[in-house]
């Protein structure tokens, strides 16, 4: 036997250690996402199409650096891609929610007028493409529809979880640790 096998520590394959900073990192990356919202509104900015990707890439930055964190605090054990995916998961859920409860509030306090807005923004683009009236009535109807505050919470939750995962998958393929 050489003298590297034996300095070598075998791993503690007991869980991780996850909650807290899974947690801290969720309302980093909420309250991230709430700061960027209120920058682009105050910017008057929120209804551009770039805009809307600061929020994602915010989400995915907090999962991926919440999972480095939490590989680092549990550095002398197993760390294996489905508990650091969990994890990873687990700062998207709390993001979310966060990210939620502050459309709620935006809703009702900040842009009162949100959903005529998004249709007054989507007119102007649909204008832009050179569609005409009868066209642009019915792409409006059809968008009336999905412009309720629960229908677009749904469809925030969709999207967080969806780019969570792809946070969740980057981080835990990046820091994994099989020993």
């Amino acid at each position: 036997m050489s003298d590297d096998t034996l300095d070598k520590q075998i791993p503690d394959r007991s869980p991780l250690n996850i909650k807290s900073t899974a947690i801290r990192f969720g309302i980093i990356g909420g309250m991230g996402c709430v700061l960027v919202s209120v920058g682009l509104f105050l910017a008057d900015l929120q209804f551009e199409n770039w805009a809307r990707w600061i929020g994602t890439l915010v989400l995915i930055l907090a999962v991926i650096f919440g999972i480095k964190a939490i590989a680092a605090e549990n550095e002398r054990k197993s760390k294996p891609f489905g508990s650091l995916f969990g994890a990873g998961m687990l700062i998207t859920l709390i993001i979310a929610l966060i990210s939620i409860l502050y459309f709620f509030l935006y809703l009702n306090f900040i842009e009162t007028d949100f959903a005529g807005k998004v249709l007054e923004v989507s007119r102007q683009q649909m204008m832009e493409k050179g569609l005409n009236e009868d066209q642009i009535d019915k792409a409006l109807e059809m968008t009336r529809k999905f412009t309720s505050p629960w229908i677009m919470a749904v469809f925030a939750l969709i999207a967080n979880l969806f780019f969570g995962t792809i946070g969740s998958l980057i981080g835990a393929a990046i820091f994994k640790e099989d020993k």
